[in-house]
């Protein structure tokens, strides 16, 4: 549990990140992760570009379509939090954003 959020690990999920996805963005998902949150597609790239460290499936909150974790530090070196989906053998961004204190915490001892 990381937060508000509820993780269950998924190897297989932090394997196919590593075969780096091609990833599909919107709208949407772009303009909220860098308005909202600061972080650029290119930020996005320099996360899936680095060794996973950390990622699991969210369990809570609960949505319809199944989203993931992953936590890593970009290439400028801010920590950030990627939820996303996986749509076949693409990744689609829901949102990237700073670490919050657990998830921190929670990369720092996978580290």
């Amino acid at each position: 549990m990381l937060g508000s959020v509820k993780l269950t690990a998924d190897p297989d999920v932090a394997d196919w990140l590593g075969k780096r996805p091609a990833t599909e963005w919107d709208a949407g998902n772009s303009s909220k992760s860098q308005a909202k949150h600061g972080f650029s597609i290119a930020d996005v790239d320099s996360l899936l570009d680095a060794p996973v460290q950390f990622a699991g499936r969210v369990v809570e909150p609960a949505h319809e379509e199944p989203r993931h974790l992953a936590l890593e530090v970009t290439a400028d070196g801010r920590s950030a939090a990627l939820v996303f989906a996986r749509r076949g053998e693409k990744l689609r961004p829901i949102s990237c954003r700073a670490m919050r204190k657990k998830e921190k915490e929670a990369y720092d001892a996978a580290t």
